[in-house]
């Protein structure tokens, strides 16, 4: 980079850009040992997986001693960014733009803060598949439809078919109870990531597993939400919870008299937050307070809890009826910290300016009906995965590896370098700290 124009040389400063707040520093935590020397270092992020256990004393006896179950996940830094960029030396005899290089090293740091920001609010694909909010793609069992559910030594894998309606490995177009539109029955790449689950009816289901990969429109392979495959919560000899079914939020280990879902034919499925939702000023509020409800269920601490949205979700906030006439003075108070713009339902929340928010596709619609042989399928709506998290949710470490001036060869100019390494982690147990609103606006 070379500068000509030196006629405003008495000129005191370079015109600076501005950018958003960076959101990472209050939404992630640094929570880890070890220490970050190059590309590809490990640091380990320590938990313990098993509550202290209260137990009744009894006079005269001795007490039981229990083991604390502890485990390390490790987070790998994976990312590496660096800048080089040239300045003629000879500038350096001028007053005008007399703080070139600090503008553009800052120019290139906040740059990074936008790409950190992004990288750590991908994480809003790990939240516990149960924690997800959106619209459901139920489809209920009959004697059309039918799905199976067998263990594996990872998890297991579940089977969709239709006894009408199968072709070619292919279920048919079904309509969605819950919005009255009509879809793909079957699997599909967008699925991937989401929770699946059983039911019987609307009041016997099993826990939601993770679709980890689709084999076909009829096949998926599942895990648990965790990724674990036995403890204390699991029927022996399987690598699935709650395989005898329950109402939704609580799955007794050995049932309650009815059969297991192993065994049981004629069932259907629901693919939880399958579909984009609407998100609008009527609608968010709702939308937030049952992400809210998500984290309340899974026992999170009410502190700490953070919300990431568009520009667009700021302003439907702003915008609904629940929060007027005067709504919550934060709102307009024009307070922003890392990106913090107000406080809402529990959730201080940041505004993730620009693309900072990953998007995706949703389970794709159905031009044709019932038990089609050509079946004629449009993409789904691309939507905003919003994270709303405890600040426990994801660990983040980074390192300026390298920061440097030196002087370019064969030339009167100096050379302006650095290297950052960072990387970020979601330990499998803190992935119900997390919940995603999958929203399209």
């Amino acid at each position: 980079m070379q500068l000509t124009n030196f006629g405003e040389q008495f000129s005191s400063e370079v015109l600076k850009k501005t950018y958003a707040s960076m959101l990472t520093d209050s939404i992630a935590n640094r929570e880890y040992e070890g220490e970050i020397k190059k590309p590809g270092d490990r640091v380990n992020i320590l938990s313990f997986l098993n509550s202290i256990l209260l137990s009744d004393y009894v006079v005269g006896s001795d007490m039981a001693s229990e083991t604390i179950v502890d485990a390390e996940d490790q987070l790998v830094v994976e990312k590496r960014k660096y800048y080089n960029f040239s300045l003629d030396r000879l500038e350096d005899l001028f007053t005008y733009g007399g703080d070139i290089p600090e503008h553009l090293t800052n120019d290139g740091a906040k740059q990074l803060e936008k790409l950190i920001d992004t990288y750590v609010l991908d994480a809003a694909g790990e939240a516990a598949v149960q924690n997800w909010v959106g619209t459901n793609l139920v489809v209920n069992g009959s004697g059309q439809t039918m799905a199976s559910i067998t263990t594996t030594a990872t998890g297991g894998t579940i089977t969709i078919n239709a006894t009408s309606n199968t072709y070619e490995g292919q279920v048919g177009s079904v309509e969605n109870p819950i919005d009255g539109l009509t879809y793909n029955g079957g699997f599909e790449a967008a699925d991937i990531g989401k929770g699946i689950r059983l039911r019987s009816t609307a009041s016997f289901v099993s826990p939601f597993y993770k679709i980890t990969s689709v084999t076909s429109s009829t096949v998926a392979t599942i895990t648990e939400w965790d990724g674990a495959v036995s403890g204390s919560d699991f029927e022996e000899g399987h690598t699935l919870r709650g395989l005898f079914g329950g109402d939704g939020k609580s799955f007794p280990k050995y049932g309650d008299g009815n059969a297991t879902l192993l065994t049981m034919s004629g069932l259907g499925w629901e693919i939880n937050a399958a579909i984009a939702t609407a998100v609008s000023a009527a609608s968010i509020y709702d939308q937030v307070t049952l992400l809210s409800e998500k984290l309340n269920n899974a026992e999170v601490a009410d502190i700490d809890r953070k919300l990431s949205v568009p520009a667009e979700g700021l302003t439907a906030l702003k915008q609904a009826a629940e929060l007027q006439p005067t709504g919550i003075a934060e709102i307009y108070s024009g307070v922003v910290l890392n990106g913090r713009v107000m406080r809402f339902g529990g959730f201080d929340v940041h505004m993730a300016a620009g693309a900072r928010l990953s998007t995706r596709a949703g389970h794709s619609t159905s031009s044709t009906t019932g038990p089609s042989t050509d079946l004629v399928l449009v993409t789904g709506t691309i939507g905003t995965q919003m994270l709303a998290n405890h600040i426990g949710f994801v660990t983040y470490a980074d390192k300026w590896s390298e920061s440097r001036v030196v002087d370019a060869e064969n030339q009167f100019a100096k050379k302006y370098q650095g290297l950052f390494l960072f990387g970020k982690k979601v330990p499998a147990g803190r992935r119900k700290f997390g919940a995603t609103l999958f929203g399209s606006f």
